[in-house]
């Protein structure tokens, strides 16, 4: 799950985290603008309970701060990489070895400031060669349907663009909702500037993904969930092809098939052979 919670000062909000994470099975969170110049022990099991581990980013003047957590028995982490708007590390999800780069991102406010939150993703992916994943509050749109309005900054629209094409990356499908943020005024801006980006070889590895938002009401952006696995159990359908009778043996294997027990069908005989016998 990733989602910018604008303060975790107050144990009323890590209580609601806390709630989210233990229903929605969570095994890995990011949160952005923690407002926390320091995360204890204490306060981190309030947000996400025990069984976790975390790297945190502090916050500079209580604006900003990146948490990251991860269920110690789902996940393992290294080789972190601390900047001043991203922290990033490399996992590793135990039960298959599979490992890619995970950079969490909170966004500045000024253009300026935007300039150089791209030119450190930059950065941060050339000395992170192979998958990688970043997500959580960038701040930014790269196109006029990322806003409800028209007052748009198409200047960093086109930075931020580059960005995405110099590197290469491919923005995960949000379903069911349009915007991520809001104002929430009586006439409200609408924008959507959470988002999670991958490389294309992420995709190869995790085909069956979905990106989804929850519901919270204590934050005006709303936290999304990013499950890996989302592949149906599908039943296998027997399709009779036309020419097949017209194969040479067609009626011997047929014979052969329909004669042959149920596969399992044996074993229970036995089984009620025996327990009839006992």
């Amino acid at each position: 799950m990733v989602w910018n919670v604008r303060g975790l000062n107050s144990r009323a909000r890590r209580n609601v985290v806390r709630e989210l994470v233990a229903q929605e099975n969570i095994s890995l969170l990011s949160l952005q603008e923690t407002k926390l110049d320091c995360c204890s022990e204490n306060v981190f099991r309030e947000i996400c309970g025990v069984g976790f581990d975390f790297l945190s980013l502090p916050a500079m003047n209580t604006r900003g701060g990146i948490l990251l957590a991860w269920r110690c028995n789902i996940w393992s982490v290294s080789n972190p990489i601390l900047k001043q708007y991203s922290l990033t590390v490399k996992i590793t999800l135990l039960a298959s070895g599979e490992s890619w780069w995970i950079s969490s991102v909170y966004g500045p406010q000024s253009d300026q400031e935007k300039i150089l939150f791209l030119d450190e993703l930059r950065e941060v992916r050339a000395g992170c060669t192979g998958t990688w994943l970043i997500w959580d509050d960038f701040n930014l749109i790269y196109q006029a349907a990322d806003k409800n309005n028209s007052h748009l900054n198409r200047s960093m629209m086109r930075r931020f663009r580059q960005f995405i094409n110099d590197c290469e990356l491919q923005e995960l499908f949000l379903k069911g909702r349009l915007f991520t943020w809001s104002n929430e005024r009586d006439n409200p801006t609408l924008e959507r500037l959470d988002r999670v980006f991958v490389s294309e070889d992420w995709t190869f590895t995790f085909p069956n993904h979905e990106l989804s938002p929850l519901a919270s009401g204590c934050s005006d952006h709303a936290p999304l969930l990013l499950k890996t696995d989302c592949s149906l159990p599908r039943c296998l359908r027997f399709r009779f092809e036309n020419f097949w009778p017209k194969c040479d043996g067609y009626l011997q294997v047929v014979e052969e098939a329909w004669n042959s027990p149920l596969p399992g069908h044996q074993s229970r005989l036995m089984s009620s052979v025996a327990w009839t016998t006992s």
